[in-house]
Formats: C-alpha cells, structure tokens, sequence
C-alpha cells in the first residue's frame, strides 16, 4: 500500500494525471473522502493541477472542508 503511494506521487511528479484519477494521492495525503470526490470533479488530479487552483476556488467547492483545505494549502505552497 505504501509503494503505491510513493508510485502515485512520483507519477504525480512526473505529471501522470491517469496514476490519480481514482484520488489515490488525495487520500494519501490524508485528504478526507468528500475533498477528495470534489477534487476529482473539478479535475484536480495531480500536485501541478492543485498549485494552479487558487484557495478561493478549492474553498468554494462542494465537500472541502476546513481540514482538507489546510492540508491541501500546505500541499500546495510546499
């Protein structure tokens, strides 16, 4: 299970949108299960599509919640 997060992070890295399309680097990031559903139907999929969403957005969007949004700016500015 931890290879295949390290997998879907370095596809991630590496720009690999289809290695996430089912939110296995959202949930590995400890992303809860609603954030996730919402970061999938907005077509944030990999690290690249988060830093390019403003916070704003991500706020707006149905099922992301305070702690998803913390851990997702974190992800996001690191």
């Amino acid at each position: 299970m931890a290879e295949d997060a390290e997998h879907d992070a370095s596809a991630v890295a590496d720009g690999d949108a289809g290695a996430t399309a089912d939110g296995a680097l959202w949930a590995a990031q400890g992303i809860p299960a609603p954030a996730r559903r919402a970061l999938l139907a907005a077509g944030i999929l990999t690290l690249a599509d988060l830093r390019s969403t403003d916070l704003d957005t991500l706020g707006r969007l149905h099922g992301m919640g305070p702690k998803a949004l913390e851990r997702l700016r974190l992800l996001r500015d690191g």
